[in-house]
């Protein structure tokens, strides 16, 4: 039939369809490798229109409910086609709308004959999401090999596949592999060519040939690793004609990708410990200071260094959840809730009458506005332990995270005595440092608001980057 559509194009001589013809067993084994709905199209006489003279649809998930080959194809539905039709080159991750009225995303690849002329083009098509995208860099690579390394040949397939493909016939018989499977092979020691060779004698996993003839072993892939050289190995049938199926078996170097990812484990377990240290350290002169506070009679030097101690902590906490993940995305929440737990150790007689509570949206910051957050809430929570509950039995400090598009917003709210807020001109330490770190280190601001006798609400927000 590609014969006959080719003919209805009429605008090909007989040695353009001979070659779009040879081109047939490349579409299929595109179509399966890549698990897509593939085509070949051809131009015709009205420039708007062109006609599908060829669909090969893969072994499972088409995009189609039918074969749409002799169907048209319309300039305003798949203008990558005509693009390419047009220049000669390849058009690549074009929108689209099929036959069938769905959709989709197009790679073209232009089919030239002798005399340099676009006679016809390669379709790849996948929907917009991530499971069925392809592997754009793959197809960005390898256009121009795919059209030089056609062959007329039965069995040959186009070079441009970046892993080794390796074509046994009904027999197990290797009939057929590229470039990337004999460059594998020469790196376990095979250098001759394993050209006639027996699947038995060639194979790098312990599965049967005949279940995978029976199509039992065709949807498991397999990682295996021989001479540190890690690999992993895909079996799938495919049928060019009735009664003639081939084994396909794709093998995937995957050595640089594994020594990456251990090179990555590698480095996170030392950030990791790194971050673990300098918790522990932090730790330890927070426990020195605390030596010296107990050595100490002066009542106002017991609490500048109680509140140094509660800073110094605040800081280690971020290193704290790091040297425990590794990453350096945060859970605010978890922060906020560990700073205020440090005050059990340093204001054990004031805490036990108040009651802490965190509520609001979640999110995640780096390290470095972690530890920003952290100060700020340290200096928020001392001074309300110190000031709000003066007289009283027991109150409650509530802290609130909101989430907005562009900003976070952070408030922390008491149920305390109050105060005149015309006095917070008059600032202590705390509240220089947590403007001086809301606007230099959080470009952000921050804003009190107090009513005597019904409490205080310091908030501050800054921008969601």
């Amino acid at each position: 039939m590609i014969t006959a559509y080719c003919k209805i194009s009429g605008t090909l001589l007989q040695e353009d369809i001979e070659k779009i013809l040879s081109l047939k067993e490349t579409v299929s084994m595109l179509s399966n490798i890549l698990g897509t709905d593939v085509f070949i199209d051809c131009a015709t006489k009205d420039e708007e229109k062109a006609i599908v003279v060829y669909h090969a649809k893969p072994p499972q998930n088409s995009l189609y409910t039918r074969n749409v080959s002799g169907e048209t194809a319309i300039s305003t539905k798949e203008p990558a086609v005509f693009r390419s039709f047009l220049t000669g080159l390849p058009s690549k991750n074009y929108k689209a709308v099929t036959q069938e009225e769905e959709d989709v995303i197009q790679n073209v690849i232009p089919i030239k004959n002798n005399d340099d002329q676009t006679i016809a083009v390669i379709i790849v098509e996948y929907k917009d999401h991530g499971e069925r995208k392809l592997n754009s860099d793959l197809l960005n690579k390898t256009t121009n090999n795919l059209i030089k390394e056609i062959s007329v040949s039965r069995t040959k397939i186009p070079e441009f596949i970046k892993d080794g493909v390796v074509v046994f016939n009904k027999n197990g018989e290797v009939i057929y592999s590229n470039k990337v499977a004999k460059l594998i092979y020469s790196k376990l020691g095979v250098y001759h060519n394993i050209f006639g060779r027996s699947y038995d004698n060639i194979t790098l996993t312990k599965t049967d040939f005949f279940k995978i003839l029976q199509d039992i072993e065709t949807k498991k892939t397999k990682e295996i690793t021989i001479s540190e050289i890690s690999l992993t190995v895909s079996y799938f049938l495919t049928e060019f004609e009735e009664e003639e199926t081939n084994v396909i078996m794709i093998v995937q170097d995957i050595t640089k990708e594994k020594k990456n990812e251990k090179e990555l484990m590698l480095r996170s377990v030392a950030i990791k410990e790194i971050h673990h240290r300098v918790k522990n350290n932090l730790q330890t002169i927070a426990s020195l200071l605390r030596i010296q506070k107990r050595r100490v009679e002066n009542e106002e030097l017991k609490k500048i260094l109680n509140e140094t101690i509660n800073r110094i902590l605040s800081i280690a906490i971020t290193h704290e959840i790091l040297s425990e993940n590794g990453f350096n995305d945060l859970n605010m929440k978890k922060i906020l809730r560990l700073v205020y737990k440090n005050f059990l150790n340093t204001s054990i007689d004031k805490i036990d009458k108040i009651r802490f509570n965190v509520i609001g949206d979640d999110f995640y910051t780096n390290s470095e506005t972690s530890t920003a957050i952290a100060l700020v809430l340290n200096e928020i929570l001392q001074n309300a332990v110190d000031h709000a509950f003066v007289g009283r039995e027991n109150g409650s400090i509530t802290i609130n995270i909101e989430k907005h598009q562009f900003c976070f917003k952070i408030s922390v709210s008491d149920n305390g005595v109050g105060m005149d807020t015309n006095k917070v001109e008059n600032k202590n330490l705390g509240m220089m440092i947590i403007e001086k770190i809301v606007k230099d280190k959080l470009k952000g601001s921050f804003n009190i608001k107090s009513e005597i006798g019904k409490g205080t609400t310091v908030e501050f927000e800054f921008k969601n980057i």
